[in-house]
């Protein structure tokens, strides 16, 4: 019964960090006023630790009022 819980536990934790990291690339493509959209799709087919960098390497932040 324990060990059930343990597993459950442990997948739901998985799904929400992999939820952070693509919340991640999300807010830092709309933070330098690109389309999430397009760079979720690029996370899924490359890595979205590559998007993050990309992203932060050669894309500057939009001006904040």
């Amino acid at each position: 019964m324990i060990d059930g819980l343990l597993s459950l536990a442990a997948i739901a934790l998985a799904l929400y960090v992999t939820w952070l990291i693509f919340a991640i690339v999300w807010q830092m493509a709309e933070d330098r006023g690109h389309n999430p959209w397009a760079w979720i799709i690029v996370s899924l087919c490359w890595s979205p630790f590559g998007s993050m960098f990309v992203l932060w390497m050669f894309f500057p932040l939009g001006r904040q009022p």
